[in-house]
């Protein structure tokens, strides 16, 4: 059996995932849960998204041709639920990386002190899942637990962007902790969530007019 070394601050990822007990059951729920039903991009992340530099003035006429989506190698018939919670976790986690953390300071206070507050982003996040719903409102006839699995995949994606800094950066300091907090509140109590996230109901996304072909 070969051996693999874990930096000591990495350890506390380990410990702590495995005493939530409730974190791995939602996980592997999710898994169980996970629907194929369309071409999804697979990592579709802020980086990952394009926009023309001059979009503020770009003609509206010409709005559809202003964004273009990169790196499709992970493209695959997949669960739309989490290419949108992918690129929620992308947002959330400019959130995070801006907390300020010590040992002194609980989470709570932390996340309250970020220098990019959530408030600042929540109005874009909840205009990049108004967008998607109206142009595809069949997902919500499809799919009536569709946001509460899009909450539940932005908490997995937190996890994996913890998961990449280890393996990068060696690192899981108390910001890491903060981020697997959130993430351990997305994927147990998605429906709460909701709200946290978008800023609004989840009564005020699902009843949005489609938009006309």
């Amino acid at each position: 059996m070969a051996c693999i070394k874990v930096p000591p601050d990495c350890l506390k990822f380990f410990i702590l995932y495995q005493r939530y007990s409730s974190l791995g059951e939602a996980v592997a729920e999710l898994k169980d849960a996970w629907h194929p039903c369309c071409l999804t991009h697979n990592d579709l992340k802020l980086n990952n998204i394009l926009i023309h530099k001059d979009w503020e003035n770009y003609p509206e006429q010409l709005n559809e041709r202003m964004l273009r989506l990169i790196d499709w190698e992970r493209c695959a018939w997949g669960d739309p639920a989490f290419d949108l919670g992918t690129i929620i976790a992308s947002y959330l986690q400019m959130w995070l990386s801006s907390l300020v953390v010590a040992s002194s300071i609980q989470i709570e206070e932390s996340l309250r002190l970020a220098e990019t507050p959530l408030e600042l982003l929540q109005p874009s996040i909840l205009a990049l899942a108004k967008a998607y719903l109206s142009n595809f409102p069949m997902i919500l006839e499809y799919r009536p637990d569709f946001l509460r699995r899009v909450i539940q995949f932005t908490g997995l994606g937190l996890i994996h962007q913890i998961e990449s800094i280890m393996q990068y950066q060696k690192l899981f300091g108390n910001t890491g902790i903060c981020m697997l907090q959130v993430a351990k509140t997305l994927l147990c109590r998605p429906e709460q969530s909701i709200f946290t996230v978008f800023g609004t109901a989840e009564s005020e996304l699902t009843s949005l007019e489609p938009v006309a072909a």
